[in-house]
């Protein structure tokens, strides 16, 4: 049976993850595509490795900045989001884009970080209707973000808003393109 090729993507981004950073014990855990991308082998990853093994797969000139990113997220209110290159040993050296929240305990300490991993060095295949289709689920998130607020674990907002964040990036990138 011949393999057919896979579709083009659709946008510049290809999601690959998810990931979580413990930040008392510095141990990340990742699903098995993230952890294929960073040389990790998967059954290792999915239990969590410390921070510094991730670390290893960046490439040595994006380290500073993803380093910088982190410590912005730890010590301020804002959401996670760093741009750097991966050096896998299975799809060589790629452009990634990690978005993510910063959770904290009661007190206000850092507990840990969750995102996701984005590989943004695709080519772009824009469809003609898609600056509507990410308006209206721009407007489905903010309605769903609304709705999330008034509930009393903040988790769910803050996911959302995560998401949020990416589908703005996402019109942003679709806008400046056309």
């Amino acid at each position: 049976m011949k393999k057919q090729a896979a579709p083009p993507a659709t946008t510049s981004d290809a999601f690959l993850g998810v990931w979580t950073w413990n930040a008392k014990t510095g141990i990340v855990v990742a699903c098995s595509d993230v952890c294929r991308y960073l040389n990790i082998p998967t059954e290792v990853g999915i239990h969590g490795v410390p921070a510094e093994r991730f670390y290893e797969a960046i490439h040595p000139d994006d380290m500073r900045g993803l380093i910088q990113a982190v410590e912005k997220a730890l010590h301020g209110d804002d959401p996670f989001l760093a741009e750097y290159r991966i050096v896998s040993v299975e799809h060589g050296t790629v452009r990634v884009r990690s978005n993510g929240r910063c959770f904290r305990d009661s007190a206000g300490r850092p507990t840990h970080i969750s995102g996701y991993l984005s590989r943004i060095d695709l080519a772009p295949v824009a469809a003609p209707d898609d600056e509507a289709v990410l308006n209206d689920v721009i407007e489905h998130l903010s309605a769903a973000f609304e709705a999330a607020a008034g509930l009393s674990k903040p988790v769910l907002s803050k996911l959302i808003s995560a998401v949020l964040l990416e589908a703005g990036t996402q019109l942003a990138a679709f806008l400046r393109r056309h």
